[in-house]
C-alpha cells in the first residue's frame, strides 16, 4: 500500500465507485483502521452519493480516491468541490485517476494539467503529480467497462493536494498600515 501519511487519531474518507474491486477496498480499509486506530475514523463513501452525504464541512484529515487497486474513477468538478470542502484545513487529498496523454477533443478522460487545474480550481494548493504509470490490463478493460472510453493513449496518474490552513470565508484582523502622508508646511495655500 502506497504510503498516504495516515496516522494514529485522523479521520480518513475512502471514496470509492462501481469499478472498485470490492476485495481490494475491503483490505484498504483494514490497513487504514490499523493506521488510524481507535482515536481514528475510516469512513467509507460512493463516490455516486457524496454529493448527498451529510458530511460536515472539514471533516477528515486524509480523502483517498480512485487509490483502490483496479479502480478507474472520474471525478467531476462537483465532486472535486466537495472533496475539499470536507477535508479540514491543513489536509491531504490522493487521487488517482485515467488521463489521457494525447490532445483529444470532447474526451471525457481529462489530460494531467486540466486535473491539476480543475484540483485548484477547487480551493486545494500545493497539487503536484505523484505517480504516472500505464494502465494496468484490467484497469483498461475497466475504463472500456465503466467509462465507455477506449484509448491508446491513457496513462494511470496519482495526484496530491493540500487544503490551505484557514477556512473559505474565515477572518481575522490585518494589521495593515494606512498612516496619512503629511504635507510639507506652505504646501496648501488658498490663493
Amino acid at each position: 500500500m502506497a504510503d498516504y501519511g495516515v496516522s494514529a487519531g485522523q479521520f480518513v474518507a475512502v471514496i470509492w465507485d462501481q469499478s472498485s474491486p470490492a476485495e481490494a477496498l475491503k483490505d484498504l480499509v483494514e490497513k487504514l483502521r490499523t493506521l488510524t486506530g481507535g482515536e481514528g475514523q475510516v469512513s467509507v463513501e460512493n463516490i455516486s452519493q457524496l454529493l448527498q452525504s451529510a458530511h460536515k464541512e472539514s471533516s477528515f484529515d486524509v480523502i483517498l480516491s480512485g487509490v483502490i487497486p483496479g479502480s478507474t474513477t472520474l471525478h467531476s468538478t462537483e465532486i472535486l468541490a466537495e472533496m475539499a470542502r470536507i477535508l479540514r484545513p491543513g489536509g491531504c487529498l490522493f487521487l488517482k485517476e485515467p488521463v489521457e496523454t494525447a490532445v483529444v477533443n470532447n474526451s471525457k478522460v481529462r489530460t494531467t494539467s486540466k486535473l491539476c487545474s480543475a484540483l485548484t480550481l477547487s480551493g486545494l494548493v500545493e497539487v503536484k503529480e505523484l505517480l504516472r504509470e500505464p494502465l494496468s490490463p484490467e484497469e483498461v478493460q475497466s475504463v472500456q467497462e465503466h467509462l465507455g472510453y477506449q484509448s491508446d493513449s491513457l496513462l494511470s496518474v496519482r495526484i496530491t493536494g493540500k487544503k490551505p490552513n484557514f477556512e473559505v470565508g474565515s477572518s481575522s484582523q490585518l494589521k495593515l498600515s494606512i498612516a496619512k502622508k503629511s504635507s510639507p508646511p506652505g504646501s496648501h495655500r488658498l490663493r
